[in-house]
């Protein structure tokens, strides 16, 4: 199984993984400026954007990597999860914050 292992990839795989991502999350990103949600120039945001879509994308990749899946079905999926990563987030602080309002509530 070496080519199940990371380590043993070659840097255009890397380089697939991370540039599927990372344009998943710049069009997250544009998207909300688009909306007006965030302004053009809040760099901070982008980079933010960027660095959380990298590190979801690539664990897509890696785990559907782990799958066998091919290596287009892995970018493809890598820019989805990039491209989405953020709005996870954004769903799980949601439901706890529910979560810890409703035990709070109860006390």
């Amino acid at each position: 199984m070496p080519i199940k292992d990371p380590t043993t990839w070659s840097l255009a795989t890397w380089a697939l993984a991370m540039g599927m991502a990372v344009a998943g999350g710049f069009v997250n990103w544009y998207s909300k400026v688009k909306q007006g949600h965030t302004r053009v120039f809040n760099f901070v945001e982008l980079i933010g954007e960027i660095c959380t879509s990298g590190l979801v994308g690539v664990g897509v990749f890696m785990i559907l990597a782990s799958y066998d899946q091919p290596l287009g079905v892995c970018a493809a999926a890598s820019g989805v999860g990039g491209h989405m990563g953020t709005r996870l987030l954004f769903l799980i602080e949601q439901a706890f914050s529910k979560r810890v309002n409703t035990l709070s509530d109860k006390e």
